[in-house]
């Protein structure tokens, strides 16, 4: 088999699901078992792992992660009670794939989900790839149902 190219994708993104309250891990873990599933599905890849992590004011967090697109995602820590918004770190490491398709999946699959949750989504690059000219930049995707 040829050699294949390792590209990692991380951004920040903020999500604000304001019906999430209480169904966060589910919500997350759809989300990451949705990415591995779509670049598996993208062409010829292998999950090295996908990971997200959410940080909160009193010390919690909530881990999120995926080795495979047929296996389902695991969970560490949780979600507070009551919580509507939060900051995640998403860590993509797929080999095979190039950094825009892996980038297009990822916001192809958040937008499907904040459109679902009713909620918004904004992303902030935190790398512009490997190869990228340009520096990191921030995108805002608001999705709602009308």
């Amino acid at each position: 088999m040829a050699e294949l190219i390792l590209e990692p994708y991380t951004v920040s993104q903020h999500w604000s699901l304001p019906q999430a309250d209480s169904k966060w891990e589910a919500l997350l873990c759809e989300y990451l078992e949705s990415l591995a599933r779509r670049c598996n599905e993208a062409g010829l890849c292998v999950i090295g792992h996908i990971k997200a992590l959410a940080l909160f004011p009193d010390g919690g967090y909530v881990q999120v992660s995926v080795v495979s697109p047929t296996l389902p995602a695991s969970v560490k820590g949780s979600v507070p009670a009551g919580c509507t918004e939060l900051e995640l770190a998403l860590n993509v490491i797929v080999y095979g794939l190039e950094h825009d398709r892996v980038e297009h999946i990822t916001r192809e699959t958040v937008a499907y989900l904040a459109d679902q949750w009713q909620g918004e989504v904004i992303i902030k690059a935190t790398d512009a790839g490997p190869l990228s000219p340009t520096g990191p930049h921030t995108t805002h995707t608001h999705y709602a149902k009308e």
